[in-house]
Formats: C-alpha cells, structure tokens, sequence
C-alpha cells in the first residue's frame, strides 16, 4: 500500500486494485469531475455536475471520461465555461492507470469527484430514488432535479417524416432489455406503412433490421442522427437518456428484470415531457399493440 497526502493506493501483484484521491475541503480552485462511463452515465452525471457548478461558481472543472466512451464527449462541449480542459482517462476496468494517476498529481486538484472507483453505497436504491440523484451520490456530490439538460448541438438541421431505432442492447445477444429482430421488423413496417423513413441506430456487429437505414460513424455521430430525426424508439440503453437531454420525443421500452430489485422501472426512466416509456419484466414481452398505440400518439404528437 502507498499513502500520501494526496491519495491511497493498493497493489496487488504489481496492479492497483483501490485507489482513493484525498479531497480537500471547499473552497475549491480546481476540480476533475466526471463518470469514466457508460455512456448513459455519462448522461446521468448532468444534474449532479449542474448543481455543483451553481454551488461553486469560482471552482475550474476538468471534465473527465474513459477512453472507451470518449465518443460521448463532444455533447459536453458547450455545456459552461467553468469546464476548462476535457480529460481521456486511458483506463476504464482498471482505472487509474499510473498514467492516470501522474496526470492527477500534475494538475494539483483540489478534489475528484468520484474520489475513488464510483459505486453503489445501498444496494436496494432503485426503491428510493432516481438514477440521475444516485449518480450524483455515486459522484460524491448531490443532486435534486433529475432532469438533464444540455444546449443542442448547432448542426441538427431536422429531416420530416422519419424516425430513429435502437432496440439492441450492449448486452445483445444476451440480456432482458434487447427487442429481437423479428419484432424490430413488425414495428418498422408499422411506421413504413404510416410513411416514415426509419434509421437504424446500432453497432456495425449487430444486425441490420430490413427496411431501415442504419448509418456509420461514432456514437456522437448516433446521437445527432437520432435528434435529426422526428422521435426515438428505443430500448432501455443510454439513448433514452441523451434525447431526455433534448425532450426529443421517445418511446422506450423497459425491462423491470434488468434490476434484481425493482418492481418498477420508473426510477431509472429518463425525465423527458415527451417521452413515452412501456415495461414489462421482459422488453421483448410488451406488447406490440401498446408499442402501436403509443407510436401512433409520438407521430400525432410531431406533427
């Protein structure tokens, strides 16, 4: 083990397995700040990372994000002066790297927030509270609105008449919350037959549903073809909760078996006034005439 006045590090056979940064207290010149990822906690960070910068309005911000999700960076670009720098950490699993852990030493931060590798502190807080205040506390910071909010980026220019898809999940194959091929297909004819082009929004490894446009590109690039598009139909992933950024119309469906411990999905739906959120213990389960009905009112809605 190897102690400072900056931090704690546990080695286990040459690889640090705890890390913990001292924090000082407020008031703070300089701060890293920032979930490493996935890309929906990337997200989920927003109303923890608003209040702390209306709390320390005099405090510098590095933003910070794992390698692996850096993609998701650039929606943070605009979001306030107060962030002065944008950090790739090389690690994510084995974060901090030492490469990691000098950068930290270099700047002299006054604090990190997290201080340590970001986990759950109550195992049973899908009952309590929102995804977005849990991540905050995970953070080490709080949050009261759960509502995120980001500025638009300035390159939407809207398409009429089209709609967006992401009904596969990171787990896919496996996992509760992925919608199967055949059922993908049922609902993009739906909307085919209402009119709409449909693009598919999915990793280059996962199949390309019949009928769709599945363009290429980062998943910033995902992100900014979904809000070009008149709504999102999606799984219950990290898009629901970059268009809940936007209020950009949404259908997502939720599976209650994703969390051993829920009964309900409502805490961690996104808020959006315009989304439209369905669930059952399995997303494949739900059925498709409530997916009809409610894409029939995201179209009435858009019009």
């Amino acid at each position: 083990m190897t102690t400072d006045k900056y931090c704690v590090i546990i080695y286990k056979k040459g690889r640090i397995i705890v890390y913990k940064f001292k924090n000082k207290g407020k008031p703070y010149n300089k701060v890293c700040f920032g979930m490493g990822g996935q890309y929906g906690d990337v997200l989920m960070q927003e109303p923890g990372l608003r209040k702390f910068i209306k709390e320390n309005p005099d405090t510098k911000i590095v933003l910070a994000i794992c390698d692996k999700y850096k993609d998701i960076l650039p929606l943070f670009y605009n979001y306030h002066n107060n962030i002065i720098e944008y950090r790739v950490w090389e690690g994510y699993d084995n974060w901090p790297t030492e490469r990691d852990i000098k950068y930290i030493e270099e700047q002299k931060f006054d604090a990190l927030f997290p201080c340590e590798k970001p986990f759950h502190k109550q195992t049973d807080w899908i009952k309590y509270r929102h995804i977005t205040i849990e991540t905050a506390e995970m953070l080490g910071v709080t949050a009261i609105n759960p509502k995120i909010n980001l500025k638009l980026p300035e390159k939407i220019i809207k398409e009429p008449k089209t709609a967006s898809i992401h009904m596969f999940s990171s787990k896919w194959p496996g996992g509760v919350r992925s919608i199967n091929e055949q059922r993908q297909k049922i609902i993009v004819d739906y909307l085919r037959a209402k009119g709409y082009k449909v693009y598919q929004i999915s990793s280059e490894s996962q199949p390309h549903i019949s009928g769709t446009i599945k363009p290429k590109g980062t998943y910033y690039d995902a992100c900014i073809n979904v809000l070009k598009t008149d709504f999102l139909i999606s799984c219950d992933s990290g898009m629901p909760f970059v268009t809940s950024a936007y209020n950009h119309p949404t259908l997502a469906l939720f599976s209650t078996s994703y969390h051993p411990l829920a009964v309900t999905t409502k805490n961690w739906q996104p808020v959006n006034p315009n989304g439209i959120y369905l669930e059952s213990r399995k997303a494949q389960n739900i059925s498709i005439y409530k997916i009809y009905e409610a894409i029939d009112e995201l179209i009435r809605r858009t019009k």
